[in-house]
């Protein structure tokens, strides 16, 4: 895993925490509900968590319902907050 500071890693580590799922289990091509066992108040949760945690002073992110849905695995979940201008 590339270092801990990377979106990657942090992204991995928030996904682990809030689908309460083995870090190991967190890989780029996982599908939140088939392979995380996430359901639809877990994803949820995850959307607010991955708002609070890349929020910042200059940066307040928030992630539309519409946009939540098209999130189904972690690497669009990457995709999504390099859109946003999240590094």
């Amino acid at each position: 895993m590339p270092d801990d500071h990377s979106l990657l890693a942090r992204v991995s580590q928030l996904v682990a925490d809030q689908l309460r799922q083995p870090l190991e289990r967190v890989t780029v091509d996982a599908h939140l509900i088939d392979d995380l066992e996430a359901d639809s108040l877990d994803i949820v949760d995850l959307t607010i968590a991955v708002e609070e945690e890349f929020s910042t002073d200059d940066i307040q992110l928030e992630i539309p319902e519409d946009d939540a849905a098209d999130i189904r695995t972690v690497k669009d979940l990457l995709d999504y907050l390099n859109n946003a201008g999240i590094e």
